[in-house]
């Protein structure tokens, strides 16, 4: 692969899915969008921002966890069986998981 390949190759899926979700947005809420205040604009983004800032911390931790199984695996210290179910849940793309109720909630 080339630099440039790599690029296109990004930026194309990018340019498909942004236009996708673009439009799906538009479907559902029924706005022109283009047409929002500055401050709108500013908000929304401060919250996607905010919103970035709690995926990047989750996706450290991911990445973290997903290196120290990597270690138990060198050394033996856990089945590959166990470390699959780990790896599957550490790895695929499931929504948050509801939080269970505590009775100090």
């Amino acid at each position: 692969m080339t630099p440039e390949q790599d690029a296109n190759e990004i930026w194309e899926s990018a340019a498909a899915k942004g236009i996708a979700k673009y439009l799906k947005g538009q479907t559902e809420h029924k706005t022109a969008f283009w047409s929002a205040g500055a401050g709108w604009y500013a908000a929304e983004l401060e919250n996607e921002t905010l919103d970035l800032v709690s995926y990047f911390h989750h996706l450290r931790n991911r990445i973290q966890a997903i290196s120290a199984l990597a270690q138990m695996m060198e050394a033996e210290e856990i089945s590959l069986r166990d470390a699959a179910t780990l790896l599957k849940d550490l790895s695929n793309s499931h929504p948050p998981r509801s939080r269970h109720k505590h009775s100090a909630d």
